[in-house]
């Protein structure tokens, strides 16, 4: 039966995907002897605070393997939030739900074992719709960044790393994809950080389980996420078929963040016990709290936290690391990087390719500046890139030209730049194509460069200054910091190099 549906009202057309999309998953297979089980394990508390009703979406379809513990995360995910008061669900695999008029009306969007190209729309998901399966999916890609860009949560089970190869975006919102999985047996994990606010509820540094563990590829890395669990290589089988990877990094478990918003992601959940255990159900709670800002925790990637490597650039001591115009920085009475006017930019001596930049940095009133990276001295507006540095923290939203920017040619997922006279913490992450730059705790640019292929033009169509495709920059530069002519400060300024 075809049915249509009225723009002034979206309270009525959310009502009937959700009873659709709850009929779609509530008719899998939990036994009654399962559900006990599940009811058993789950946590009777929240784990913080619940600072406000929360509503979570869960997102079942896949295309591809269906796996048969869908409705066991599912059923547990709800028991979990009905029985802690943390949030309440809403089941579908309607793909009308991830649209931005539906989506929004949630706190969090979790991707229940999804497999396969779910973001291409079905032929039977254009049924009333004057548009096409390119259309569509492009309005579903943007409503989706949009949402965890603006405040949204995002939390993945097990197989949502084995979706959307297509759309390279997804795979680095979501951390990483599928590569894999040798083990299906028991193995040992590692829990990373048991100290970490995610981790301590797991109450042990290393514990065994079984489930079908994966290996992930590209753009997995520890340099851009905070890996909380990893397979223990110690006492787990590692002569087994399709070991693809060298390095030993087995990761089980990460967040990150992307700008307003917060994402977790669990590989533990091909087995329907899975979502009786309480260990993993208690994690799994914090996780799905933490997404949904109720958990606050630390998510600077595993790398920049690790304090191996770096390299100190100012430490309010020296500025030998640098070349600058005699007299026109100084090291104040506070020990800080201090600019006079008509002091020129002062860069590194040494170049970087791939490197985390760590620096605090404040603005004055007004001011503008920036700080360069991979860039020629001679040449800074054409030879490489800036993060801008400037006093727009007043603003709603940060375009092109302000705070945050990749300058002329992104704008920051979020403003996340605060008041002049205010310390601001920034991480700047170049590793190949892919920069990342965090500031203040909050992912603000998160691009693959290769996508600016052609001279003086954006992905988005939009014109930039630049002569040379970004693309085409090279990858090795100065890191400097610019002068254009308003005070500002920096301190506990250091890289650690990545090549």
């Amino acid at each position: 039966m075809k049915m249509g549906f009225s723009k002034s009202s979206p309270k009525l057309l959310l009502a009937v995907l959700c009873l659709a999309g709850w009929a779609s998953v509530a008719n899998g297979q939990v036994t009654p002897e399962q559900q006990a089980l599940i009811r058993a394990a789950v946590p009777d508390q929240p784990r913080g605070e619940v600072k406000k009703p929360r509503r979570l979406l869960i997102w079942s379809r896949s295309i591809g393997f269906q796996h048969p513990s869908i409705p066991h995360g599912a059923f547990a995910t709800r028991e979990m939030g009905e029985r802690t008061g943390a949030w309440e669900t809403t089941e579908t695999t309607d793909i009308r739900m991830l649209l931005p008029e539906n989506l929004q009306a949630f706190d969090g969007l979790l991707l229940n074992n999804t497999t396969g190209p779910w973001i291409t729309p079905l032929d039977r998901d254009l049924v009333g719709r004057n548009e096409s399966k390119a259309e569509l999916e492009a309005k579903l890609r943007q409503s989706i960044l949009d949402f965890v860009a603006g405040g949204g949560g995002l939390i993945g089970y097990h197989s949502a790393t084995d979706s959307n190869y297509h759309w390279g975006e997804f795979g680095r919102l979501l951390g990483g994809y599928f590569n894999a999985h040798p083990w299906h047996e028991e193995i040992g994990v590692i829990v990373d950080e048991p100290e970490h606010p995610l981790s301590d509820s797991l109450r042990a540094e290393r514990f065994r389980i079984s489930d079908e563990i994966y290996q992930f590829r590209d753009p997995y890395s520890r340099n851009r996420l905070r890996v909380l669990m990893t397979l223990d290589t110690a006492t787990s089988e590692m002569k087994k078929n399709d070991i693809r990877r060298t390095d030993g990094d087995f990761a089980i478990s990460w967040i990150r963040t992307y700008g307003k918003g917060r994402v977790f992601y669990g590989s533990l959940g091909h087995r329907e016990e899975i979502f009786w255990n309480p260990t993993i159900l208690r994690y799994y709670r914090d996780g799905i709290q933490y997404a949904l800002g109720d958990v606050e925790a630390d998510a600077l990637p595993s790398r920049a936290v690790d304090p191996v490597g770096y390299q100190t650039l100012f430490d309010g001591s020296s500025l030998a690391a640098w070349r600058f115009r005699d007299g026109g920085w100084v090291i104040d009475a506070e020990g800080q990087m201090s600019l006079a006017k008509g002091s020129g930019y002062i860069w590194t001596r040494e170049p970087f390719e791939n490197f985390i930049l760590d620096l605090e940095v404040k603005v004055s009133p007004d001011c503008n500046s920036g700080v360069f990276f991979r860039t020629a001295p001679d040449n800074p507006a054409q030879g490489g890139f800036e993060i801008q540095v400037l006093d727009t923290a007043a603003k709603p939203i940060a375009g092109k030209h302000d705070s945050g920017a990749l300058y002329d040619a992104s704008a920051p997922l979020t403003n996340a730049m605060k008041p002049a006279g205010e310390w601001n913490r920034m991480v700047v992450i170049c590793d190949g194509p892919l920069i990342q730059v965090i500031l203040n705790g909050q992912v603000i640019q998160d691009l693959n460069i290769d996508h600016w292929d052609t001279p003086s033009r954006n992905p988005d169509g939009s014109e930039n200054k630049f002569g040379t495709a970004l693309k085409e920059l090279p990858r090795r530069g100065h890191i400097g910091f610019q002068d254009h002519g308003t005070p500002l400060w920096y301190r506990n300024v250091r890289v650690k190099p990545l090549d």
